[in-house]
């Protein structure tokens, strides 16, 4: 077998059990061997009209927000993947040694392996988000539900060594033929990352992610590795079967319908999230509005709360003090009215701080 072998799934018997096992010996098929093979099909122009439009869509919400908000709709799923860290302590798979394959300068990549040790510590990583999140079990593993995804704060600034190695392959592809559409590039990108390592615990994860963050450099997807992972995963027997296809026949074509359709229902997810999120929002801005015998003071700081719950749906008693900058019994007696008006519930009453939860926003979270 050749150095230019492509990795992936193989089927080899041992002991008279056919077995799926992945050979790791060898380098997968460079992406720019693909570019010459792309066919572009009348379907792919339908879906690729369709999936701009959705992106037209979010885009359009996200501008009707102010500054504040628009980086809280940025920064909304990595905040969810963190909140499906993984809560045990076991060391997660290292980003550098996932990609190590498609870089070459192995100094580079330990030199890179050395800033982000700190990330590989999941304790550090707690204390570092501590404000952002309380990380409760019951509530990880309520919100986990298949599938347990490590949070892409520990890629840190390793994630760019990836994009700059794509953003190669992107340039090569310039020079010897026409511009490829982006979206039509990262089909082809996510299908060299998941031949990578498919058997590892987080490949769809990470290689959502790295797609994802290729595709924000070039400004052209907003944040979908969340529920684009998650549709890979619940549609993997489909994914497996368009990967063997292509390395079958050496056809990408059956892969990228595979993936524009993907990209499809994940910016649907996105846009169905978003605007579930401000519906939510308005309805509880209005229940507050209507409560009677509280001060207007005591109203305004309820409705400046209601914010800071956008971007942070588990919260302690604390937390409402700093925000709000009042007393712990006032900070009590709002918390109490937002459990009243059923905007805000006990989220775990085993910790020894009581944490809350902003019900609407979790429950819009756990439908992704």
């Amino acid at each position: 077998m050749t150095k230019e072998f492509q990795a992936g799934y193989y089927k080899i018997e041992v002991t008279d059990i056919i077995e799926k096992m992945y050979c790791k010996c060898f380098v997968p098929i460079r992406i720019d061997r693909w570019f010459d093979r792309i066919q572009i099909q009348s379907e792919y122009n339908a879906l690729l009209l369709q999936i701009y439009r959705r992106i037209g869509h979010i885009e359009g919400m996200v501008a009707l927000l102010n500054c504040e908000e628009i980086e809280n709709i940025n920064g909304l799923i990595d905040r969810i993947n963190f909140m499906y860290c993984q809560p045990d302590g076991k060391p997660a798979l290292d980003i550098l040694n996932f990609f190590s394959q498609i870089h070459g300068d192995e100094l580079m990549i330990q030199s890179l392996k050395d800033q982000i040790t700190l990330y590989s510590d999941i304790n550090v990583l707690r204390s570092r988000h501590r404000k952002k999140f309380i990380i409760l079990r019951n509530v990880i593993s309520a919100l986990r539900e298949e599938f347990n995804p490590v949070s892409p704060e520990r890629i840190g600034e390793s994630i760019d060594d990836l994009l700059d190695v794509t953003l190669k392959y992107a340039k090569y592809f310039k020079k010897q033929n026409d511009v490829l559409n982006p979206i039509l590039f990262s089909g082809l990108l996510m299908y060299q990352l998941l031949t990578l390592a498919p058997y590892e615990q987080n490949n769809i994860v990470y290689s959502s992610y790295a797609m994802e963050k290729y595709m924000q450099k070039l400004k052209v997807l907003p944040e979908v590795s969340f529920p684009f992972a998650k549709l890979i995963r619940n549609n993997i027997n489909e994914c497996e079967d368009r990967m063997a296809e292509v390395r079958w026949s050496c056809n990408i074509n059956p892969w990228l319908t595979f993936y524009l359709n993907i990209m499809d229902k994940a910016l649907e997810t996105a846009c169905r999230f978003i605007q579930e999120k401000h519906k939510h929002m308005e309805t509880s801005i209005n229940t507050v509005k209507r409560v009677k015998n509280i001060s207007p003071n005591m109203r305004n700081k309820m409705l400046m709360e209601l914010g800071f719950m956008q971007q942070m749906p588990f919260f302690r008693i604390e937390d409402v003090m700093n925000h709000c900058d009042i007393t712990h019994g006032t900070a009590v007696k709002m918390v109490n009215t937002f459990i009243k008006l059923k905007i805000v519930k006990q989220a775990d009453n085993k910790q020894r701080y009581r944490v809350y939860e902003y019900v609407s926003l979790t429950e819009c979270i756990k439908k992704i």
